[in-house]
C-alpha cells in the first residue's frame, strides 16, 4: 500500500505531540525518531520519499502544545484511514519506542500513548 503525505503528517505531528508532553523536546528523542521512522517505516512504500526529513523539521518550526499537535495529527490521519488501518500497530510501536527514549517516560507520554491506541482504532474501524 503506497501512503501519502497526509500519513506522514500525521505521523510527524504525534511525533511532536509526544516529544513536547513531557514539556520540552530533548536532542535525543529527535534523534531517537528520525532512527526508528527511518527503520520503522522503510519498508512502507510512500508517494513522499523525504519524509523523515519533513518530519523532524516540524521539531524545529512547529510550535503548538502536544494537545494542538495531537489533535491535527488524528485529523490528517484521519483522512487517509485505510492507510492507518495497515500501518496501525508499527505506528502504536514506534511511539513506544520514541517516548522511551530519552530513558524516561513521563506520564503524560503514557497517557497519549493509550489514548492514540483508542484514537487509531476508531479511525480504522
Amino acid at each position: 500500500m503506497l501512503v501519502s503525505r497526509r500519513f506522514w503528517d500525521g505521523i510527524g505531528g504525534l511525533a511532536y505531540a509526544f516529544a513536547k508532553a513531557d514539556g520540552f523536546i530533548e536532542e535525543e528523542e529527535i534523534k531517537a525518531f528520525a532512527a526508528r521512522v527511518e527503520e520503522a517505516f522503510k519498508e512502507i512504500p510512500t508517494n513522499f520519499p523525504q519524509r523523515a526529513e519533513a518530519i523532524l523539521q516540524l521539531f524545529h518550526s512547529l510550535n503548538y502544545t502536544p494537545e494542538q499537535a495531537y489533535k491535527e495529527a488524528l485529523q490528517h490521519l484521519s483522512e487517509v484511514a485505510e492507510e492507518v488501518r495497515h500501518y496501525r500497530f508499527d505506528i502504536l510501536n514506534t511511539f513506544r519506542q520514541v517516548i522511551r527514549a530519552d530513558g524516561k517516560v513521563h506520564p503524560y507520554e503514557e497517557e497519549f500513548l493509550q489514548r492514540l491506541d483508542a484514537d487509531l482504532e476508531k479511525i480504522s474501524s
